[in-house]
């Protein structure tokens, strides 16, 4: 967990910020045809057994912001945001 309080993560959403710190290699890039790297998500399966490997239970909420995470950080590395 986060232990400073001003790490800029809010109490709530500190359990979905270290999920995702445990997973956040987990991306599947594919090469565009006009040249740059894309990135479409979130290889779930690795993200599974990254969790998993972190001793990091997954509930449908948790699951809910981790995902909300994947979509920011995918825009973010594709330039979309």
């Amino acid at each position: 967990m986060l232990e400073r309080e001003d790490a800029g993560v809010w109490p709530e959403n500190v359990d979905a910020v270290m999920a995702y710190l445990a997973v956040c290699t987990q991306w599947r890039i594919v090469a565009r045809a006009d040249g740059p790297m894309h990135a479409v998500g979130l290889d779930y399966a690795g993200v599974r057994d990254g969790l998993k490997l972190a001793r990091i239970k997954p509930s449908p909420a948790l699951w809910s912001d981790l995902q909300m995470i994947e979509i920011g950080a995918r825009a973010a590395m594709n330039g979309e945001s």
